[in-house]
């Protein structure tokens, strides 16, 4: 009995020290990020505490922020420029859409603290396409004002902007047509939001969508950048927190043994995109309902003014108790998906104008879920 006792011993005293390291890496994978309650002193940090919980591309939050070091109501957005996906998103479109999601946070937060954000879009010009960081994407003045308003109050909804994103859990899409009113109302000259439940046009972007996903999943370039971008446990989502994470995946109570699996054995790339494939697809299974953000134009402001409607878009369907699964990679400007890119724009686009982003909307599933990795605010800020 004893001999058994030891040698049972023996197998499990050489693992104990991955399993502490497993529990403590995920013990400390930390809390739902979440706006500070206490004000900033500086107005522009407390916006940009805010801001940095905004939508982005394979949530790269490719944004810095420079203070005005004379004037304390002045600051400038730029993209920056180590954080950029140069082989999903080519040309930088899903990029500066990202910005413009920052910026709709940005003017919606300050209104609601008694500003009136003055932002002026590209103040330098347009932006460098050979160094999109040199030149600000905008520059935003902040006016004390007791009748502060923005056309984006949405994008900084408390409840909705600080509540995780569920994916991969869903139920069919319930918009009432208050919702879907409010949904269609951010449309302006230039920039048309469809919402889109006709069954046959629904099924055509489940399948184009699928199709599209397949391809950046087994596009080896593609399927590199996102493995890399993925952080597989606590430890990772601290160390760089931005890029893909499995947080809004799997609800709390199961997430760290995930964490652990990934810890001590990560998915390789290959296996990785099956994975992504299988439950991508999984997911479109129950989407009945699309919104699609359609403009006449692709100049950078335009998708810059893109992304401040998204983002409100998004934050009015989280607070209508929805989430949206932002599946455009038929829209990214690689060759390997020009095919499915000139399908859908000849669908959606035949006169012209540019596909900007297809959003599958849905109802989450239930449990509480964590808040994917975010930088804080001071990481993101210049003086």
């Amino acid at each position: 009995m004893i001999e058994t006792k030891k040698r049972r011993l023996s197998l499990v005293l050489p693992v104990l020290p991955i399993v502490c390291t497993i529990l403590v890496t995920v013990a400390c994978a930390g809390a739902p990020v979440r706006a500070n309650s206490a004000p900033a002193e500086d107005i522009r940090v407390e916006l940009v505490e805010w801001a940095r919980l905004a939508q982005s591309a394979h949530n790269y939050q490719p944004w810095r922020v420079v203070l005005d070091p004379v004037r304390s109501d002045r600051m400038k957005v730029f993209v920056e420029s180590e954080r950029l996906l140069p082989q999903t998103d080519p040309y930088a479109r899903q990029t500066v859409i990202s910005v413009g999601a920052f910026l709709a946070v940005i003017e919606a937060r300050a209104a609601r603290l008694g500003y009136q954000a003055d932002i002026e879009l590209l103040p330098d010009g347009d932006l460098d396409d050979e160094d999109l960081a040199r030149l600000p994407a905008a520059r935003i003045t902040l006016l004390p004002s007791t009748e502060a308003r923005s056309d984006f109050a949405a994008a900084a909804d408390v409840d909705a902007l600080t509540t995780a994103t569920v994916k991969y859990r869903y139920r069919p899409a319930e918009l009432d047509p208050a919702v879907v009113n409010r949904i269609t109302s951010y449309a302006s000259q230039g920039i048309h939001v469809n919402v889109v439940t006709d069954a046959g046009q629904v099924a055509w972007l489940n399948r184009v969508s699928i199709d599209a996903f397949t391809v950046e999943m087994q596009h080896k370039p593609t399927l590199t950048e996102t493995h890399e971008s993925t952080r597989w446990n606590g430890r990772a989502r601290r160390q760089d927190p931005y890029g893909l994470a499995f947080t809004a995946n799997f609800p709390l109570r199961t997430l760290w043994l995930t964490d652990a699996f990934m810890t001590v054995a990560p998915q390789k790339p290959e296996a990785f995109g099956r994975t992504g494939i299988r439950l991508f697809t999984r997911a479109l299974e129950d989407i009945t309902t699309y919104i699609t953000l359609i403009t006449d134009d692709n100049s950078r402001r335009t998708q810059i003014e893109t992304g401040m409607v998204l983002q409100t878009i998004w934050m009015e369907l989280h607070a209508a108790d929805h989430v949206v699964l932002a599946n455009s990679q038929a829209l990214q400007e690689y060759s390997r998906m020009e095919p499915l890119y000139a399908e859908v724009h000849g669908r959606l686009a035949p006169g012209g104008g540019t596909v900007q982003m297809l959003l599958a909307v849905t109802r989450p599933r239930g449990g509480t879920h964590r808040f994917s990795p975010r930088f804080a605010a001071v990481d993101l800020i210049t003086r």
